[in-house]
């Protein structure tokens, strides 16, 4: 599989790029590609063609279109995929099999490292933009991420409502599960936050949010995320799972960034929430030297 000028290897990315190229056809196959993976994954072009009620040539001039040397190239992009998506004690089986890796702490630095450079590189400003103005400007944002994107979501918390004062965190250790959904409005917006495994609950939230009217800024892997049809802003982040289990370092450098826009893009109204919040520390480290 070789790349063309112009067109990221990312899957997605490269449907995103190509869409303004592809007729009619060619986006049909683009729809089943984002809606079922795994099914084009398994079946030959003519079945593909079949299925969508189009010619076998439609579906081969898709996958030049986006940059592939031919269908079978495709199919084995989306085959990969898979594989990275398998359950943690499969990968972690195919890691131990696989003797031509480095060490796992070398190759843990590497993919994290790869990962960054990733989501940096594929994170169209436009985007950035518009979920900054969503944010600081809903009425409240809500933020959820179960399991391990917990805390990617209790990182944009914990900086950005000190700031803000506008910020819910969705934290079902409480007991809450989604109760705090409840009081969602149009006004408000809601960040979503779910990489493979897509936790259930995170895209039911998503969805409730989008039904109701409200902005939902989805931070997940990119456009084959079970959260992206109900996002308003697609933010995407590299999630790394060559080993056994994925990484956070991509999702959280991403969640970095959007902290600094908001914080620096509002600093009228961050500056004194910070100078306040420096004040009760201050007076909190006085209190526990007190005590001791």
């Amino acid at each position: 599989m070789t790349d063309r000028a112009g067109i990221s290897g990312d899957l997605s990315e490269r449907i995103r790029q190509a869409s303004a190229r592809l007729g009619e056809g060619g986006r049909s196959v683009a729809e089943l590609v984002l809606a079922h993976p795994e099914e084009v994954a398994l079946l030959p072009a003519a079945q593909v063609a079949a299925r969508l009620g189009l010619s076998e040539s439609t579906v081969v001039r898709f996958a030049a279109t986006i940059g592939y040397d031919g269908y079978p190239a495709l199919r084995r992009a989306l085959q990969e995929r898979m594989r990275r998506h398998l359950a943690p004690a499969e990968r972690l089986a195919q890691y131990a099999e696989d003797r031509s890796r480095r060490t796992p702490a070398a190759q843990s630095f590497a993919d994290d490292r790869a990962d960054v450079a990733a989501t940096e590189r594929d994170l169209a400003p436009a985007d950035l933009a518009a979920a900054v103005r969503l944010i600081a400007a809903a009425r409240r944002t809500y933020i959820v991420g179960l399991r391990s994107s917990f805390v990617v979501a209790y990182t944009l918390y914990h900086h950005l409502n000190p700031t803000l004062g506008t910020v819910r965190l969705v934290d079902p250790a409480r007991g809450e599960a989604l109760d705090r959904l409840a009081s969602l409005r149009p006004a408000d917006a809601l960040v979503a936050i779910a990489f493979p495994r897509y936790t259930r609950l995170t895209v039911r939230a998503a969805a409730f949010a989008a039904a109701e009217g409200a902005k939902v800024i989805a931070v997940t892997d990119g456009p084959l995320s079970p959260l992206a049809r109900h996002a308003t802003v697609l933010l995407a982040a590299r999630s790394s799972n060559q080993n056994f289990a994925n990484s956070n370092v991509g999702a959280l450098a991403l969640a970095n960034a959007l902290i600094a826009e908001i914080t620096v893009r509002n600093r009228r109204r961050a500056v004194p929430a910070l100078a306040r919040l420096e004040q009760v520390l201050g007076v909190g480290e006085v209190l526990a030297e007190d005590a001791d």
